[in-house]
């Protein structure tokens, strides 16, 4: 296939770098132009707040890509630049550099923007975001002047980042507004978990609790609570999530907390995709958004194969995520906010076990692995089912996951 004007791809994370490689690999032979307003050649973000915060990875091990990838793909790297605006009548984008970009197809892979905590002294010097490579620089190459930090809040990034400045030495305080970790996602049994893990790793966790001010001249020196704690702290780090990121949103453009697309990638607009973090796509009857590095993957490949053939590859992939913490890793398949009812199996305090969420009907439709990464294929296969499991095989250890997928099944037949 081959397009008179280029495929342009706005926004080089791990969506767009993986879009632009399956398109040449699904035989595209036309331009490909990759645009994105960060300096950075694309670099993989997870690292960030785990080996390169401990100095176990540079720069260059994160780079998605080298430039000899680029040149070798034929993919035209436009960085430092924003596209400001887009023309779909007339098939061009306007680049914040003054120049305008003809299209044949178009794919939004923006991601996310942060969110930002606004309060007094915010514009201290030593209160960090973590989004960006220029931001991990920025908070490592302080961190030598620095023995106290603050974590406001205490989702994935900060939990992440809890344990990293832990091994570093670092006397690590969380502040959390709400009375669990996590417990909007994995419910309020695993958000215990969490507040426990940490707190026995030495980490101060202050929770039902929110920031009013940083105190301090230029630097912050102190975190000031709703509640009228004082921590005192060299380096503040806030993490209270993010936005998709759809400012080129249109009237035209079906926006609701990220572009809306179909299972073909497909936005409102024609020839206009969405891919990975600033998109809502359909999973099981709904419109769903999820954050995770697995299925920006994913979703730049699948909408890749769409540009070349329409509406040839329904996206079908089960989300998930992990996240590594305290030499622990932390597995989660699938996605549920309404679940009827969870099951343990193994052991919380051996930190080896799967905690799974079913719905009413018995079906699982996600699930927690800590330190079971072995159980990983199977749970995936279980959740993509989407069948009535046995809740005592379940919740025995003894009963291999494959035994309890094939006697489930054998129970339904046997009605």
């Amino acid at each position: 296939m081959t397009a008179a004007h280029p495929i342009v791809i706005v926004g080089a994370g791990i969506a767009g770098v993986h879009a632009a490689e399956s398109l040449r690999k699904e035989g595209y032979e036309g331009r490909i132009v990759l645009v994105d307003g960060d300096t950075q050649p694309p670099y993989d973000r997870p690292p960030l707040s785990k080996e390169y915060m401990l100095g176990e990875s540079s720069e260059s091990t994160i780079y998605l890509r080298h430039d000899t990838r680029f040149n070798e793909l034929g993919v035209e790297l436009k960085l430092g630049v924003q596209i400001t605006s887009i023309d779909t009548e007339q098939q061009t984008a306007s680049v914040s550099d003054g120049s305008t970009i003809q299209w044949s197809k178009l794919l939004l892979t923006t991601g996310s923007r942060l969110r930002h905590l606004q309060v007094k002294g915010s514009d201290f010097k030593g209160v960090h975001y973590l989004k960006t490579l220029s931001d991990a620089k920025n908070l490592r190459s302080r961190l030598d002047d620095v023995q106290e930090v603050a974590i406001v809040g205490s989702g994935f990034i900060g939990a992440e980042l809890a344990s990293s400045l832990k091994k570093l030495g670092k006397k690590v305080t969380i502040i959390e507004r709400m009375p669990l970790p996590l417990a909007h996602i994995l419910g309020d049994e695993m958000g215990e978990y969490f507040l426990q893990l940490h707190r026995s790793e030495g980490v101060s966790v202050m929770t039902e609790d929110s920031v009013v001010q940083f105190d301090g001249t230029s630097y912050v020196q102190a975190v000031i609570t709703k509640k009228g704690h004082t921590i005192p702290c060299q380096a503040v780090i806030v993490g209270v999530g993010v936005i998709p990121n759809t400012l080129l949103a249109g009237e035209d453009l079906d926006v609701d907390h990220g572009y809306i697309v179909n299972e073909f990638c497909e936005t409102s607009l024609p020839d206009v995709y969405a891919a990975g973090d600033c998109t809502m796509w359909p999973y099981q009857g709904t419109n769903i958004h999820v954050e995770h590095w697995d299925h920006a993957v994913n979703h730049g490949q699948c909408a890749a194969k769409n540009m070349m053939n329409e509406k040839s590859t329904p996206y079908s992939s089960i989300p998930y995520f992990w996240s590594d913490q305290y030499n622990s890793r932390f597995q989660y398949f699938g996605h549920t906010k309404n679940w009827k009812t969870t099951i343990l199996r193994g052991n919380t305090v051996d930190h080896q076990f799967t905690y799974f969420y079913l719905n009413e009907s018995g079906i699982i439709e996600a699930a927690l692995l800590v330190n079971q990464p072995k159980n990983a294929l199977t749970i995936r296969r279980l959740i993509k089912q989407q069948q009535p499991v046995d809740s005592a095989l379940l919740s025995d250890s003894d009963v291999s996951l494959k035994k309890v997928n094939i006697q489930s099944n054998e129970d339904k037949v046997s009605y």
